[in-house]
């Protein structure tokens, strides 16, 4: 598997503060301004190669009861629009795919992709959602226990993909070595609320192929991986640089990253802690690859997907 160390690199934060454990951003958010459209199409894959002949994939959407304030952790929403961004009218009667304001409107916004299944799991999947799942996606915290983590064990055993985003990243109740060596990462200690500046650190992989090397989000970043990751396992694919606990400087730390275990492919995402970051086109061209590469198919499979209802500026 290729691998790739954590550069060092050094970033000020602006308009974030840090107090004690972690930093908070002092007033209301707003989403940031959107980039313009012609640089993210010129991003995506042509049609050519995006497509080919695409075997049938089972998505499992996995979310619970939303648990912070308007705009955040979100679950129910992300999960009834991104069925419908991803499965079409016939997975999710959802009125627009994007979640933070009004529908944007895109002609294409409610035929979902091509030779995708998609249903609902709430808190946990069912034995018969583990059976029939390609690829789960969680977005909502996850209560480990041994059980559950050999249920995920023996569904990456024999193939399956998980994708974990914000939330499903941090491990409770508490970080666990067990889950790191199933998921990459067994969870974090830090967090704050604020802009984040992503620095893509593994450009030759296919999930970050033609992607700027630096994005900004304001979202709510998790640190450190804990247990350290196994750099000879876990590729990191982005990072954001963020204090140290013990030498008060900044260091880079995994954001996005895969590893494989089994025969299964997992991909984690910290960012998502916001309604309006999942329709900023650059992470949706991040976690939409991570899908795609987490079901061991075309990695650029739903790049069409990418502008229906995302955020951008001009034409």
């Amino acid at each position: 598997m290729s691998t790739h160390r954590l550069p060092t690199i050094a970033w000020i934060f602006h308009s974030a503060m840090f107090a004690g454990a972690i930093s908070v951003l002092s007033a209301s958010p707003a989403p940031p301004a959107p980039p313009p459209q012609s640089a993210v199409v010129a991003m995506l894959a042509k049609p050519a190669e995006a497509n080919g002949p695409l075997r049938p994939m089972r998505i499992v959407l996995l979310a619970d009861k939303k648990d912070h304030k308007e705009n955040e952790h979100d679950y129910p929403i992300w999960q009834e629009r991104w069925g419908l961004l991803l499965g079409g009218k016939t997975a999710s009667a959802a009125a627009q795919v994007n979640l933070f304001g009004p529908a944007i409107p895109h002609k294409k916004a409610f035929s979902g992709a091509d030779g995708v299944t998609v249903s609902f799991a709430t808190g946990w999947p069912s034995d018969q959602e583990f059976a029939s799942a390609n690829v789960i996606v969680a977005f909502c915290y996850l209560n480990w226990n041994d059980a559950r983590k050999q249920q995920i064990r023996e569904y990456l055993d024999r193939g399956g993909g998980l994708a974990l985003i914000h939330s499903a990243t941090w491990t409770k109740p508490k970080p666990d070595a067990g889950v790191a060596a199933l998921v990459g990462v067994g969870g974090f200690t830090r967090f704050r609320h604020g802009p984040m500046q992503l620095e893509i650190v593994a450009s030759g992989h296919p999930i970050c192929s033609g992607l700027p090397r630096q994005l900004s989000l304001l979202d709510e970043p998790y640190w450190p991986p804990t247990p350290p990751i196994a750099q000879n396992l876990v590729t990191t694919l982005a990072v954001s640089s963020e204090e140290n606990a013990d030498t008060k400087r900044p260091s880079p730390q995994p954001m996005f990253w895969t590893t494989e275990s089994g025969r299964g492919r997992v991909f984690g995402c910290v960012p998502g802690h916001y309604t309006w970051t999942f329709d900023d086109p650059w992470f949706r061209l991040l976690l939409l690859r991570g899908i795609a590469w987490a079901g061991n198919g075309p990695v650029h499979r739903f790049d069409p997907l990418v502008l229906r209802g995302a955020r951008v500026s001009g034409e």
